[in-house]
């Protein structure tokens, strides 16, 4: 069918004039169904290609921008951007110290309170880390029977039978100052960080951060919130584990100070042991 290109009149197939019009009709007549049909599928590849455009454009500006504003970033900055908003950890803390928030099941055996350790035991390297205890003086101060004890490359795990029985030693005969300066850092880190985040010094004093210096063990020590220890003695250093045993500083502190002892005494020479076989030399004659 066919319509006038003049008027838009619908012609017969075999009409050479419009009947509306006059106008001939000839090559200009066109489909109205292919007319219509042309025009929308070209304006919606238009409109389909324009939204992918802008689409990737927007992708690449945030992508430009981010980038841009990570690099230009200060060591010190990022620093402060990690550790930004520290969270004040004193619910966890306290939570960890109550004995009601750890059920029966859980909870190994009591230690006995009046259980000692050996204060005059020495360890040397060659005896290794799993020499610094034994089970049977665990098994006694801690009440938990200690079946076993694995070394490793770092430490030494003493082991029960329960899957939270366990206590967990890392012994360094000559480093320990190095590894409590690597706490000591973090910790000033953190500090350093509050401070520059305008906190006042009450704040920072008053917040509990995941690391505090940890007092009446060995020459310097730092306690974490799941009871783990690292403390030096002179330059021999200790990590002591007793994540599961957290509730008497008393033990830990006995734990920790005992294992520094038996470490550095280690390369001491007993008073009691001389120093040379040599016989004494004799009396000098009196003067006539």
């Amino acid at each position: 069918m066919a319509f006038c290109e003049n008027c838009g009149t619908q012609l017969s197939d075999t009409a050479k004039f419009c009947s509306s019009c006059g106008k001939p009709a000839g090559a200009g007549t066109s489909s109205a169904a292919s007319t219509p049909s042309q025009t929308s599928n070209s304006t919606m590849k238009w409109i389909f290609g324009g939204g992918v455009l802008l689409i990737l454009l927007g992708i690449g500006a945030a992508f430009y921008w981010s980038h841009r504003s990570s690099v230009s970033q200060t060591p010190e900055a990022q620093a402060a951007a990690i550790i930004k908003g520290i969270p004040d950890v004193s619910p966890i803390l306290n939570a960890l110290q109550s004995p009601a928030a750890q059920s029966p099941a859980a909870t190994p055996a009591s230690p006995t309170p009046a259980a000692a350790l050996d204060e005059n035991k020495i360890v040397t390297p060659e005896q290794g880390q799993c020499a610094l205890f034994s089970k049977a003086e665990l098994t006694r101060v801690l009440g938990t029977n200690f079946t076993h004890a694995n070394a490793d490359a770092t430490g030494c795990t003493y082991k029960g039978d329960g899957p939270r029985e366990f206590v967990r030693t890392e012994a360094l005969w000559t480093g320990g100052r190095k590894l409590v300066k690597q706490k000591s850092d973090a910790l000033a880190d953190m500090h350093h960080s509050m401070s520059n985040q305008h906190y006042t010094k009450a704040e920072i004093e008053s917040h509990a951060f995941p690391i505090t210096p940890y007092p009446g063990v060995g020459d310097e020590a730092f306690v974490d919130l799941i009871n783990i220890v690292t403390a030096r003695k002179g330059d021999v250093g200790i990590t002591m584990d007793l994540r599961y045993y957290h509730d008497s500083d008393e033990l830990t502190r006995m734990f920790t100070n005992a294992a520094l002892s038996r470490l550095a005494g280690s390369d001491a020479t007993p008073a009691s042991t001389p120093t040379t076989n040599s016989p004494a030399p004799a009396p000098r004659p009196a003067n006539p």
